[in-house]
């Protein structure tokens, strides 16, 4: 019955959300990281996004995500430098995480300003992440996200498989 009522309350969270808000931010450290929170490619399920008062295409910060695990049930709090477009339209959708180990994740977060003009595949390991230490937070919505889940950085997509 827990999970149904989070994930209620998740719906209803999505749903307000696509309403107009105003931006603040927390520092990185009210977060409590835990790199094994969920494993890469790992299925989720979003309840809950901050969004951001822009694209990041800088990297300025990260937006803080809430998922349940469609492996062990276990809600978690994703940070993440992309701007997904999440809409309502997602609410059923199940996504896929990618941690930062995945070279994809390397790439889209990667300090791009200190690479030189090429990067070559084998580089990728030796760039240096971006540097991040605030997270996007819509007050609004602070009795959900203000929480005490463990916390994992990535990004997450949908993964496909082709038959061929």
């Amino acid at each position: 019955m827990t999970k149904t009522k989070t994930y209620i309350f998740g719906l209803l969270t999505l749903f307000i959300m696509s309403c107009g808000s105003k931006y603040d931010y927390w520092e990185i450290s009210k977060f409590k990281i835990d790199n094994t929170a969920l494993e890469d490619n790992e299925e989720i399920k979003l309840l809950y996004t901050s969004r951001g008062p822009d694209n990041n295409k800088e990297l300025k910060y990260y937006i803080h995500l809430i998922a349940v695990s469609q492996k062990s049930g276990d809600t978690v709090n994703i940070l993440t430098t992309a701007n997904n477009g999440i809409t309502m339209d997602d609410r059923d959708k199940i996504f896929n995480f990618f941690n930062q180990i995945n070279d994809d994740i390397k790439l889209i977060q990667m300090d791009l300003d200190n690479l030189e003009d090429t990067i070559h595949i084998n580089d990728i390991n030796k760039a240096e992440m971006k540097k991040i230490d605030k997270v996007a937070r819509d007050s609004k919505f602070d009795y959900i996200a203000d929480n005490t889940y463990p916390t994992i950085i990535g990004a997450i997509g949908i993964m496909t498989r082709s038959n061929e």
